[in-house]
């Protein structure tokens, strides 16, 4: 088929609300098609996608396992509402809990499948509230929990805006601070040397005792976080949760980005031994991006509590057999497919990588991660964040000043879709059936990027 793609370019840019950018600077990038591990550009240029677009689409673009469960599904069934059943709504909650979640621990009891990560985020903070009577729930400074008025704590990505000529200033959206959210300090990262509890272990222990206990609901984490690009402390979880434990408040554990394998394990909580979520986020790779999808994971006390009353909750597409579908196919292949194994293999190969350039570049400080997402932290000649305000950063000014984004116009011009989010955090997120070639191919990219940032950084 034919696409008039100036047509379509005056379409966008004249109909469309866009993201991020002002009307000013949006740049017009048309996709042809996806497909495998690649991005086609509608001018033929072909990328790599080497961040899985947003550390989301974990088997590639179009991967058979979601598409012909949601064929199949058609066959059949087009919306049904959640107050009727259908059977892939029940196939997979089936696998979920007992398939994939039950292999490792029963803890998990029940599942509601929605549209979006954020909106099973809601979901989670109203379930911790109504199962508590508590208001409050905690987030991490620097996460990111979706871009509703409730989860969110990544400044400059709470659907603030920044106007003016310059974009000098940003605004947060009125009403942030009346949500019944409230930051605990971020976690130090895996290189940070202590003895004794780590001190954003105390500083969150010593706010929780000033905010009062019994008026806190929930903690909310990520295994990694998502949009900051930042893998807490090896000993941070496990002391937060045992902080959890202590006063009673419950453990949401945001796994949309990092669970269904991209840690190296089927969850990131998993990294951890013996240690379970009261509720557990999923979303992104259930189905590989196949269709919009989300979810909520409710352990056995909290779904016990749930089933026993009328919860008058709902949105049009709960359980939307077609997402379902979706989510069934993906997992009974995941499952097949041992792709944990598969990612655990594939992220030795990457992490050696990553070490050789960090070896051979000055600008590369820490790199943390796991699995197959590494976060590759930036620094100027004295080792300290070229962007100062790092993961505090509001997006303003001139963003092509920003080290990600040196990275990203550069990689682009070797055929590599590789950035980040935050300025000076590279993300390497790449789909899990990347193979060793195009890691290869994605390595010799970020290599002359990170030449083009010493460049203009270290003199």
């Amino acid at each position: 088929m034919s696409v008039d793609w100036q047509e379509i370019e005056d379409w966008d840019r004249q109909y469309y609300l866009h993201n991020i950018f002002a009307k000013s600077e949006y740049p017009f990038t048309p996709v042809e098609k996806v497909d495998g591990n690649y991005i086609y550009l509608a001018g033929g240029t072909r990328l790599l996608d080497f961040q899985s677009q947003l550390i989301s689409d974990s088997l590639g673009h179009r991967h058979p396992a979601p598409h012909r469960a949601i064929e199949e599904a058609m066959q059949r069934y087009g919306h049904v509402f959640f107050g009727m059943a259908n059977e892939y709504r029940a196939r997979a909650a089936k696998l979920l809990i007992e398939d994939v979640i039950g292999q490792a621990g029963d803890w998990a009891s029940r599942v509601r499948f929605l549209a979006s990560g954020t909106e099973a985020v809601e979901n989670a903070i109203t379930i911790a509230r109504l199962y508590t009577g508590r208001p409050i729930v905690l987030t991490q400074a620097h996460s990111f929990h979706g871009l509703s008025n409730g989860p969110t704590m990544l400044r400059g990505y709470r659907g603030n805006i920044s106007r003016g000529v310059d974009y000098a200033d940003s605004y947060d959206v009125p009403g942030f601070s009346n949500s019944g959210i409230m930051p605990i300090p971020a976690p130090e990262n895996a290189s940070f040397s202590c003895t004794g509890q780590l001190p954003s272990l105390k500083a969150t222990e010593d706010f929780i005792k000033s905010v009062g206990p019994k008026s806190i609901a929930a903690v909310m984490t990520e295994p990694m976080f998502g949009a900051a690009g930042l893998m807490p402390h090896p000993d941070y979880m496990r002391g937060l949760i045992e902080i959890c434990r202590k006063y009673k408040i419950l453990w949401i554990d945001d796994e949309v980005l990092c669970g269904f394998g991209r840690l190296g394990e089927w969850f990131g909580y998993q990294l951890d031994d013996n240690l379970y979520p009261d509720l557990m986020i999923v979303g992104k790779a259930i189905n590989g991006c196949a269709l919009p999808s989300g979810g909520v994971v409710l352990n056995t006390p909290i779904a016990d509590f749930m089933e026993s009353v009328r919860w008058w909750s709902g949105s049009t597409w709960d359980g939307h057999p077609l997402v379902c579908a979706s989510i069934a196919g993906t997992l009974e292949y995941m499952l097949e497919s041992n792709i944990v194994d598969l990612v655990k293999t594939k992220s030795l190969y990457l992490k050696n990588k990553l070490d050789l350039l960090k070896e051979s570049h000055p600008c590369v400080g820490h790199i943390g991660g796991a699995g197959l997402y590494f976060a590759v932290d930036l620094v100027d000649a004295n080792g300290e964040p070229i962007i100062k305000e790092d993961r505090d950063f509001t997006f303003n000014g001139d963003l092509s000043l920003s080290p990600n984004s040196i990275i990203s116009a550069e990689c682009a011009a070797h055929g590599v879709f590789l950035g980040g989010f935050v300025p000076n955090t590279v993300k390497c997120g790449p789909p899990f059936t990347i193979t060793e070639q195009e890691i290869d191919q994605a390595m010799f990219a970020f290599d002359k990027a990170l030449t083009k940032v010493e460049e203009k950084y270290h003199h």
